[in-house]
């Protein structure tokens, strides 16, 4: 009894280590491919200049965190929603002049940085993001809010960092969304 007792706690303990973020061997692409597709939790295809997001990347039953930021993408593929397990998702400085609907099918996404990219709209369908607890439009130009967002109880934190909005608009909006941490910040004219 004593054994099974201590097998049952080592596997929730390396069921709570595997679930954890932030243990999270990131791979890059090119290291993803060469391992086990069970094993990648984290993918990493930060500054590759990519323009399109490559098929195989279904095959990573679970992952969890997708780095995508920094490329030329101004679309993203029907095949995203297959991503199921994923968690993160990453697309700040890409190419998005339209918000990519795609990602309204990915049910289990709980962090989404679109930060820096060109789009003006958020369409309501962000609202089918059940598990959305993290949203950051940091120097993107939105000019409003879908009245979806009333709808997101387990949207946490909004970065809207970079935009101007009228002190009125600002108010109007957290006094919508009380249970909500919405960061507005000025434009920040700075060099990178």
């Amino acid at each position: 009894m004593n054994t099974r007792l201590g097998i049952i706690l080592v596997l929730i303990l390396q069921f709570s280590i595997a679930r954890s973020a932030d243990n999270y061997r990131v791979y890059s692409w090119e290291d993803a491919l060469k391992s086990d597709p069970m094993e990648v939790f984290a993918i990493s295809f930060e500054k590759l200049k990519l323009d399109t997001i490559p098929r195989q990347l279904t095959q990573f039953k679970r992952l969890r965190k997708l780095d995508l930021s920094k490329n030329k993408l101004a679309s993203l593929p029907d095949f995203m929603y297959q991503l199921d397990s994923l968690e993160e998702l990453n697309l700040s400085k890409n190419k998005f002049f339209n918000f990519p609907v795609q990602l309204c099918s990915m049910k289990n996404l709980k962090k989404l940085d679109l930060s820096r990219n060109q789009f003006a709209q958020i369409p309501d369908c962000i609202q089918y993001m059940i598990q959305l607890s993290y949203l950051d439009l940091s120097d993107t130009p939105v000019g409003s809010f879908p009245e979806a967002f009333v709808s997101m109880p387990q949207l946490r934190t909004l970065v809207l960092n970079g935009l101007s909005y009228p002190s009125s608009f600002q108010l109007r909006w957290k006094e919508r969304l009380p249970w909500m941490r919405i960061e507005f910040d000025a434009p920040c004219h700075c060099m990178e």
